[in-house]
């Protein structure tokens, strides 16, 4: 990644909105900003300079780590005392603060060391930035995505009635690190038989059992960035209304995977698998959103859901993935990542769809 040339698209960005200076946070956005992968730190863009405040432990890692366009200051008792030494030395009586990410005790800790500062709202700014992906966060993406598939089709070699979930989970996380990944890119869910029914069910020690469905999400972190998907298989057998909800599920999918292109609001494609789903007597049972976008984070904007109607754009990620769940019973989900192009779309993770009985 060029981080020379993000510091400056960003500095340009927040001088369009006359937002200097602007206190960043978030680790995972100082982390799209210049690189750094550690535990503590801020970064100010103020108008003459980028500054990165962190404390000795990284000291030695962030001067070798950061663009040449940021400057590193070692914190003094604290990052408040520091800012207060470097807001008063500027003489700047304002700074803008990111969304979301200083907690109210952080808020508080500035009103009372940096007295006589205003602290302005500074919105979203990073993450807006973060949803068109560049060339190089894209092939990075796609190999994430490869690795997901080689996995996927390595654990149908192993999935077999008294193999547990954890089993699963486990050889997951392992074929991940051995491919180079940093690990999983959230925890990994393999959910078994009438678990299938919970979208965010607890990985166990259940065992796997003939006729059952597997359910299993999951997603690697290869060069900080995260992939994601899911797919339901099914051992030995496939009860008759559990095939059912496959095929609407597998065709609401595919649906909604067609359609997507730069122009369409997400609320809209939303609206194309969810009432496909509730057209054929499932739709109370679809509950969650569509779908969501993948890059540092595994969730991150744009959001694809009922109650939001952002613009896809070339460059967005976005995950697919409609579901069907009947409590206590069974659920199908299934999950693909795609990438909007200026074409129309780009389907990442290549997993087969197809009704598989093991």
């Amino acid at each position: 990644m060029n981080y020379r040339t993000r510091i400056k698209k960003i500095r340009k960005h927040l001088s369009e909105k006359k937002q200097f200076p602007y206190l960043v946070a978030s680790l995972i956005n100082i982390k799209y900003c210049t690189g750094f992968e550690g535990s503590y730190g801020y970064l100010i863009f103020f108008e003459d300079e980028t500054v990165f405040i962190s404390d000795s432990r990284y000291e030695e890692y962030a001067l070798m780590i950061l663009p040449d366009t940021v400057r590193f200051v070692l914190q003094q008792k604290d990052f408040f005392t520091s800012l207060k030494s470097l807001l008063k030395e500027k003489k700047i009586k304002k700074i803008f603060l990111e969304e979301h990410s200083i907690t109210l005790s952080q808020y508080k800790m500035l009103k009372n060391e940096c007295k006589g500062i205003a602290f302005n709202y500074g919105g979203d700014v990073i993450n807006e930035l973060r949803i068109i992906k560049d060339d190089d966060e894209i092939e990075t993406i796609k190999k994430a995505a490869q690795i997901t598939d080689a996995c996927f089709n390595h654990l149908l070699k192993i999935i077999k009635p008294g193999v547990t979930e954890w089993d699963i989970a486990i050889e997951i996380e392992y074929f991940y690190k051995k491919h180079g990944c940093q690990g999983t890119s959230f925890d990994t869910i393999v959910a078994s038989g009438a678990g299938s029914s919970m979208p965010h069910y607890k990985t166990g020690i259940k065992k796997i059992k003939a006729g059952e469905p597997v359910l299993i999400d999951m997603g690697c972190i290869f060069k900080g960035y995260c992939s994601d998907i899911t797919r339901t298989v099914f051992i030995k057998n496939i009860p008759d209304s559990v095939n059912t909800i496959y095929s609407i599920v597998k065709e609401a999918q595919k649906r909604a995977v067609d359609a997507v292109k730069a122009g369409l609001t997400t609320n809209k494609l939303d609206s194309i698998a969810r009432d496909f789903i509730a057209a054929n007597g499932y739709g109370d049972l679809f509950g969650h959103s569509l779908g969501h976008g993948v890059g540092l984070d595994v969730h991150e904007l744009p959001a694809v859901k009922q109650n939001g109607a952002m613009v896809l754009k070339k460059g967005m990620v976005i995950t697919i993935e409609p579901g069907i769940y009947i409590p206590k019973k069974a659920g199908v989900r299934i999950e693909d990542m795609v990438l909007v192009t200026s074409s129309g779309h780009e389907v990442l993770t290549k997993s087969t769809k197809e009704l598989i009985i093991l």
